[in-house]
């Protein structure tokens, strides 16, 4: 058994390449750290064994012989650096405001284990790191809504094995559970929901369905049907239905204030992106071509006062008249109390 665990205490400090390879020395010193007692001989066999099984590469060419795992090494065996824990914390954080807790709780042994390399590393650098470094989404990201684990997994199972759903739905639009035969083909997350893309029944286009709102799920014994034409990519590419307003990219002329244009400056709107001087010493003209969609007019409402557009003509009539109807709307309102029962 001790032999065992200084078999995996050895491959768990192996780095997996490119990252620099250890050397012999630096392995022994590692493991006396960790308690074991081997000489360089021991070790030296130990490693020349484990490479049988493992896709471990020796840099016999310098003295001392330097250790670690191929590029292509897939498994859990790994060494944890700073870099790597970071990494998986970052995207643990990012992820918090995208997916439910009960999916992310899956990914909790690697980010357990990173939070224990930080928290045990001997500089205490990074003992407090998870206090100095926080994802902050650019704009207001809801809540992720709920999802149960089963539907995730068993969704996830059928779209990976090509296998139709027997499935209970509520639809938001219609007020009530369907029942059917499902057929996914894939998985889309846009911002705080998953929505599965998939036909029902004996449809054949293509819809998305939020996954929060699958009552039911299971594996069905109806055969899968195919859809050869469907690509993940290119729906997203040709634009989402129902977020995408044409297929026409937009050239966009818009005023823009100075604090935008610095902003725009460093992360731009498109790769058309232009900014020139005006007359004016507080406003900037801002040229871009921009996708035609629901994100892109949010955006622009977004910026306020400190964007205002010329063209095109129809969508700055556009933003004007969802601008007056806010205005409008709000003074209608202004009056409107809580009901009492």
């Amino acid at each position: 058994m001790d032999s065992v665990i200084r078999y995996i205490s050895i491959l768990e400090l192996l780095p997996i390449a490119p990252k620099p390879s250890l050397s012999t020395k630096d392995i022994l010193e590692k493991l006396e750290h960790k308690g074991f007692s081997v000489n360089p001989r021991s070790l030296q066999r130990d490693l020349v064994a484990l490479a049988k099984y493992y896709p471990i590469i020796c840099n016999d060419k310098v003295r001392p012989h330097r250790w670690r795992f191929s590029e292509d090494y897939k498994g859990s065996f790994a060494a944890m650096d700073v870099s790597s824990a970071v990494s998986t914390i970052l995207v643990n954080e990012y992820l918090l405001s995208i997916m439910p807790a009960s999916l992310l709780s899956q990914l909790s042994p690697q980010l357990n284990r990173a939070k224990s390399f930080l928290q045990s590393h001997s500089d205490s650098t990074y003992f407090n790191w998870l206090e100095k470094v926080k994802i902050v989404p650019d704009g207001k990201v809801l809540m992720p809504a709920q999802i149960e684990s089963g539907v995730w997994a068993t969704v996830c199972e059928a779209i990976m094995s090509n296998k139709a759903l027997d499935v209970e739905y509520y639809s938001r639009s219609r007020d009530k559970v369907h029942l059917g035969v499902f057929h996914p083909y894939g998985l889309i997350i846009r911002k705080s929901a998953t929505y599965v893309l998939g036909s029902y029944n004996d449809y054949e286009n293509v819809w998305q369905y939020a996954l929060h709102r699958f009552r039911s799920v299971k594996l069905s014994s109806s055969d899968f049907r195919p859809n050869p034409s469907f690509s993940l990519q290119c729906y997203i590419d040709d634009g989402e239905p129902g977020f995408k307003y044409s297929d026409e990219s937009l050239h966009l002329v818009a005023l823009i204030d100075k604090g935008l244009a610095k902003r725009l400056e460093e992360t731009k709107l498109s790769d058309t992106q232009t900014i020139l001087e005006t007359d004016s010493e507080e406003w900037l003209l801002l040229r871009a071509v921009i996708p035609d969609d629901r994100d892109m007019r949010s955006w622009l409402l977004s910026q306020g006062a400190s964007l205002i557009v010329r063209e095109p003509v129809s969508l700055r009539d556009e933003l004007l008249e969802e601008v007056a109807s806010i205005q409008a709307l709000s003074i209608s309102l202004n009056g409107l109390g809580l009901k009492i029962k």
